[in-house]
């Protein structure tokens, strides 16, 4: 018996692991977002729809892959979005009467491209809370410079628009991590 084994070790390791290999590549493939969840995530209530599709639908990457892939791209998406305004705003300041304003929303921009980094990280670790948290402060610091650029004489519309971008993008992060991630959200 154990001459039998020995000789058809490999025989017996192979019937045994090949059922494995087979389902965790089945799931792999399985796994990439298909044409249905896009539509589920761009139609859910809270992101906008059109900035949704117009992003999604845009980029041929995006169907290849993953949910973790497709946040991650989104993610760094953000993160260009974040560095542009903050550039926008370092931009603006010379033109701006209210300097005050102005320095708040460097501050608190970059803090948000600070905590880049820390997303990424938390995501790789498939911490999925602890990336909600963060994308959650992101966009209280872009709601309270968008608060402060309301108000402020003149108007930068520019900044405000690009604003709403980043909330956007966030929306459609927050959606897939409920949905998809972290799986706890029974209205998806």
């Amino acid at each position: 018996m154990v001459a039998y084994l020995k000789n058809n070790f490999f025989l017996l390791l192979t019937a045994v692991l090949f059922p494995f290999v087979v389902s965790s590549s089945y799931k792999n493939f399985s796994m990439m977002v298909t044409e249905n969840e896009i539509n589920n995530i761009c139609t859910s209530k809270y992101v906008n729809s059109s900035f949704c599709y117009e992003l999604l639908k845009s980029t041929p990457k995006i169907a290849t892959l993953d949910f973790y892939g497709l946040t991650k791209f989104l993610i760094k998406y953000e993160y260009r979005n974040v560095s542009d305004a903050l550039n926008q705003i370092k931009l603006s300041a010379g033109n701006a009467t209210d300097l005050q304003t102005i320095d708040l929303c460097v501050r608190l921009y970059e803090d948000t491209l600070d905590d880049t980094g820390l997303i990424l990280k938390a995501l790789a670790a498939k911490k999925y809370f602890s990336v909600s948290d963060y994308i959650s402060a992101l966009n209280a610091d872009v709601d309270t410079c968008t608060d402060e650029l309301v108000i402020m004489k003149p108007r930068l519309e520019v900044l405000i628009r690009r604003s709403k971008v980043i909330i956007n993008i966030s929306s459609i992060i927050f959606c897939i991590l409920d949905c998809y991630l972290i799986k706890e959200k029974p209205e998806c």
